[in-house]
């Protein structure tokens, strides 16, 4: 990474205090940032720390003139940030254009303009591949898949038949999409398996963490809306649609068949039983079980499921049993 303060600042916009030309090597927080570092502070509480770093330039949400040393003051420092992070990570972890002669590609599958295809990858039948897709080593995509504009997909993603994936998605490590939903029927005493039939279609801007798993539809489709964020160790079964804007937060768990409204916040741990629905703008607190659906908007804590304030009281009372115990236990000597 190399840049001026001026190239810095034509990425994260604001304006400039002091000397544009001043060169940048690397981002750093502001607590160990050194010379020829870049970082930022986002409000009053954090000037002490931005007056006494080492950084060669900042990023700030004000311009301070006790801070000898150029800044860009910007609306929202964290966001500018963010925006010069992706610049640098992008440049830092580009990958070589082409394929990899190790990869297995069927003469049938369609290849986009200017991908990035790793060592050992299997591209089977039918697959199209979208412009500027970057799929990293050992990573499978069963026949008839598609995989849109701009998709990243890291090391050892297994991607089953049929399954469509939109446009500016990142898929992480060890995920598994379109394997087969956990559906049997019980006849004299077997588990007889239900055909898993169905597809997988994942939106647009979607992030999936490493060790996800989004089981394909017995019929029809599971489906994941655009802008979705599921972190690691997530399961998404069978049938189960998730509106747009909603995020997962680690080992989130849904069974089949579940509705997930939009802009849904699931925190971690969380347990979604099947066929019930979650409205739209809902908060699940981490480790809920939720066994009744929801109305939209609702703020839900604890196993099961319950308005927040009401779990805060048990939570209270809970703490307070033993107190509440030897109180009985007086009264009851001292009744006697």
């Amino acid at each position: 990474m190399k840049f001026t303060l001026n190239e810095i600042q034509s990425i994260v916009g604001g304006r400039i205090i002091g000397n544009g030309d001043t060169c940048i090597n690397n981002i750093a927080s502001v607590e160990v940032a050194k010379e020829g570092d870049i970082t930022f502070i986002k409000n009053d509480t954090l000037i002490p720390q931005a007056l006494i770093s080492h950084a060669s330039a900042i990023i700030t949400h004000r311009e301070i003139q006790a801070l000898k040393k150029p800044h860009i003051v910007v609306e929202n420092p964290y966001l500018a940030f963010t925006k010069l992070m992706e610049v640098v990570v992008k440049k830092r972890y580009a990958r070589p254009t082409g394929i990899h002669p190790t990869a297995i590609i069927s003469k049938e599958a369609t290849i986009g303009r200017e991908i990035s295809i790793g060592a050992n990858v299997v591209i089977e039948d039918n697959v199209k591949i979208g412009t500027h897709v970057i799929i990293y080593p050992n990573t499978f995509i069963g026949r008839d898949s598609c995989i849109g504009d701009d998709t990243v997909i890291y090391a050892n993603v297994s991607i089953r038949e049929n399954v469509i994936i939109g446009k500016r998605v990142i898929i992480h490590c060890n995920s598994v999409l379109g394997d087969d939903g956990f559906g049997y029927l019980q006849s004299e005493n077997r588990h007889v398996k239900i055909p898993q039939a169905g597809i997988v279609e994942i939106g647009d801007d979607v992030e999936i963490g490493a060790m996800v798993t989004i089981c394909r539809a017995a019929l029809d489709k599971t489906t994941i809306g655009n802008g979705v964020k599921i972190d690691n160790h997530s399961h998404i079964a069978h049938n189960v649609t998730i509106g747009d804007n909603t995020m997962l937060i680690a080992y989130a768990k849904i069974a089949g068949s579940a509705r997930i409204g939009k802009n849904v916040l699931i925190a971690e741990d969380v347990g979604i039983t099947d066929h019930i629905s979650i409205g739209d703008n809902c908060i699940i607190g981490g480790g809920s079980n939720v066994y009744k659906s929801l109305e939209a908007g609702s703020t839900v804590w604890g196993s099961p499921a319950k308005p927040i304030a009401e779990e805060k009281r048990i939570q209270v009372l809970i703490k307070k049993l033993p107190e509440i115990y030897n109180t009985i236990k007086r009264l009851v000597r001292t009744s006697q």
